[in-house]
């Protein structure tokens, strides 16, 4: 994202010269899957928006850089863990943890991935109390949006399905909190006030939860030279994402009743089983009925940007973030 390219360099010096450092060296079993993660690259965005939302309020990021690795590196702790769950292969672009070495050595590196952004906290002498408040709040909602997308994945699309607000529950607690108390905690460094930090928290709750049902709706409907990842994969692996809510709710009985099949049967190619689905969700219409509700979501956004008691100037780095979010191409 070009609204995140100069925080993004910063990030990735500062979190190397700390992984690099001899006290994370050894055991190398424990700390190399540890680098592995941290190095492996990602847009680095819950980081730079910490020290974006810095910015806005102070007109500097450099007190911000270690609590922005603290949210960063609980971001890849998540991840291992994530991985480890799904059954994950690949991530980005890479054989995950738990595949490059073992379980046993994915679950003790991501337990120390979660340590070290603790450690990184230590080193930031501002708003401690507050900020652990925060990280630790936050933590506690991804932990149950984890928990309810496990229960969802557990039941059948034949059982009472999950509720629309019940799925945006959980990509909320999942995804949104996340980004949004990055945002909040670059505030609170900055100096913000109450108000202010508040109102960058709920742009991004908003931003957050517009982001995941784009990444939903790009997963069936995107380009892949665009979008980076192969199309369809969602409708593979057989995840209730909303798109599949929808569809549910507007179909005949009989064309629902075909969706179920279609995500239990095993006899069916890759190809037909993607072009099957596709067809439903295109004769539901929840492409377009998400992507109306994805700019619902980003509208709340816009107007918590919009009451901030900043100049445009002061805004503009954050107008710009949301921008590329919503140019990610189909």
């Amino acid at each position: 994202m070009e609204s995140l390219k100069k925080y993004q360099s910063y990030i990735n010096k500062e979190l190397l010269a700390r992984i690099n450092s001899p006290q994370y060296q050894n055991p190398k079993g424990l700390y190399e899957p540890c680098a592995y993660i941290l190095k492996n690259g990602g847009k680095r965005v819950r980081a730079s928006l910490v020290l974006m939302a810095s910015k806005m309020f102070s007109g500097n990021y450099n007190n911000a850089i270690s609590v922005a690795l603290a949210f960063e590196t609980f971001h890849n702790f998540t991840l291992i863990h994530d991985d480890i769950m799904d059954g994950a292969l690949i991530r980005r672009g890479q054989d995950t943890v738990h595949v490059k070495w073992d379980v046993n050595t994915a679950i003790l590196s991501g337990d120390a991935v979660m340590i070290l952004a603790y450690q990184f906290f230590q080193e930031s002498e501002l708003h401690v109390p507050q900020l652990f408040n925060l990280l630790n709040t936050t933590a506690l909602e991804v932990c149950e949006g984890q928990q309810y997308d496990i229960d969802l994945e557990h039941m059948s699309l034949s059982d009472s399905i999950v509720t629309q607000e019940q799925h945006i529950t959980m990509i909320e607690l999942k995804t949104s909190v996340l980004i949004a108390a990055c945002l909040k905690a670059g505030a609170i460094i900055g100096g913000a006030s109450e108000e202010d930090s508040d109102l960058l928290y709920e742009f991004g709750r908003h931003v957050g939860i517009a982001f995941q049902l784009q990444d939903d709706l790009l997963d069936s409907f995107g380009n892949v030279h665009t979008f980076g990842k192969k199309i369809g994969g969602d409708i593979l692996e057989n995840k209730k994402t909303f798109l599949v809510i929808k569809a549910l709710q507007n179909l005949s009985s009989s064309d629902a009743q075909l969706l179920v099949d279609l995500y239990s049967k095993k006899d069916i190619s890759s190809k037909e089983k993607i072009s099957s689905v596709l067809h439903l969700f295109t004769k539901a219409g929840v492409k377009e009925e998400t992507e109306k509700i994805v700019e619902e979501y980003f509208a709340k956004a816009e107007k918590h940007l919009e009451k901030l008691s900043l100049s445009f100037e002061q805004k503009k780095e954050l107008y710009a973030f949301q921008s590329d979010l919503k140019m990610r191409a189909f």
